[in-house]
């Protein structure tokens, strides 16, 4: 499946949504998809051997763990991420270390239940830290995630606001 693929099943005449929640769905969809990624670059650093022979299924578990803890964060994250105002690039931040660390806490809790809540965001820590490049993309797709969330959080806003007349 191809990122074309993706945008024609996520267009308006497929799923009758409007384009922030096409919006919201993207932004979700990414950070899953980075999230997994940072995952599987997690599982490579602690086993080299997860990259050129078969992963185990305890190792699957964790990309897609991560992917779910990636996705349950920016749920959680509310509106601290695409916010607008006087603040936004502070709430935006905030946001982006929310989505970061609540999603490394949640991956770790569903991979290894009470030493994985712990050890979770310290390997992602220890991850971006070892990879500037990786922190560096990972920064660009909070970064994306943000502008695309903003836009649904203003079409949600124009809900309530007064129609010129």
């Amino acid at each position: 499946m191809y990122f074309g693929d993706i945008m024609r099943l996520l267009s308006s005449k497929t799923l009758r949504v409007s384009e922030g929640t096409r919006a919201r769905m993207l932004a979700f969809f990414i950070v899953g998809l980075s999230s997994a990624g940072l995952g599987f670059l997690a599982v490579v650093h602690l086993d080299q051997r997860a990259l050129f022979e078969q992963m185990t299924p305890y190792q699957i578990w964790v990309v897609v763990a991560s992917a779910i803890g990636g996705m349950l964060a920016l749920f959680l994250a509310g509106d601290r991420v695409g916010a607008d105002g006087r603040f936004r690039l502070v709430r935006g931040i905030a946001g982006g270390v929310w989505v970061s660390f609540v999603g490394a806490l949640i991956a770790g809790t569903l991979s290894l239940p009470f030493h994985g809540t712990m050890f979770g965001p310290f390997i992602v820590i220890v991850t971006l830290a070892s990879a500037p490049l990786l922190a560096v993309i990972w920064a660009l797709n909070l970064i994306g995630i943000h502008f695309l969330m903003r836009k649904y959080q203003m079409e949600r806003d124009s809900i309530f606001t007064a129609s010129p007349i």
